[in-house]
């Protein structure tokens, strides 16, 4: 049990860590849903989810071809921590405006009525965002890295990543219009610093569990 419990609890702190990031999505997802309602924002959601899932499950075959010495597990794993740190650090760094505001973000807009337009525009929108390849790309690599390629915990660990995700998009658009603190600037500061953090552990965990790996390979092979 603790051998399916472990990656998975590893991934839903990813999850929770993507999931309370105050970025334009966040707030082009609150936007639309309380304009448009519940229904359409879940459809939003869902197409953003279903991008997001397109990605991981694409870098996933892609990881396992790669990843296949050990030597290439310990240098992935070794950048995709430190990027994933200095992503968090950036995070917990990063200066608020002292004004409170929402971002400004472009209405999301579709040609033809109803919800499931939303889903292909939500699906479009988050694969066109290059920073989602960066993220992603740089996630299974040094996740593949950690678990030294064993691709049961690799998909264990971002099952419970994208669960979260969706579940918390679904929850944000419920709870839309309640979630109008999220553009004071104290909670800003505050949500920056628990992201940034978590980044920095999560990252400290990948440079670790590489290394790990790493010294339990060259063990194994000494007579």
């Amino acid at each position: 049990m603790s051998s399916i419990l472990h990656p998975l609890f590893e991934g839903i702190i990813l999850g929770l860590t993507v999931a309370i990031s105050l970025g334009p999505a966040l707030f082009a997802l609150l936007q639309t849903s309380i304009k448009y309602g519940v229904k359409v924002g879940i459809f939003l959601a869902a197409g953003i989810f279903m991008s997001d899932v397109t990605l991981v499950v694409g870098f996933y075959f892609g990881a396992a071809s790669i990843v296949t010495d050990p030597r290439y597990h310990l240098v992935l794993g070794i950048i995709g921590g430190i990027v994933m740190c200095s992503f968090g650090f950036y995070t917990f760094f990063k200066r608020v405006p002292q004004t409170e505001q929402v971002e400004a973000i472009n209405e999301i807009k579709v040609k033809n009525k109803g919800a499931l337009p939303y889903f292909f525009k939500g699906f479009i929108l988050n694969l066109a965002n290059p920073f989602l390849w960066v993220f992603w790309i740089t996630s299974m690599l040094a996740i593949n890295a950690t678990y030294g390629g064993n691709q049961k915990s690799v998909a264990l660990f971002f099952a419970g990543s994208l669960s979260v995700i969706l579940m918390t998009d679904i929850m944000k658009v419920v709870l839309a219009n309640k979630i109008k603190i999220a553009g004071n600037p104290q909670v800003k500061l505050w949500m920056n610093r628990i992201v940034g953090l978590l980044f920095i552990i999560l990252g400290t965990f990948i440079i670790t569990g590489s290394l790990l790996e790493y010294f339990k390979g060259i063990s194994l092979q000494v007579p």
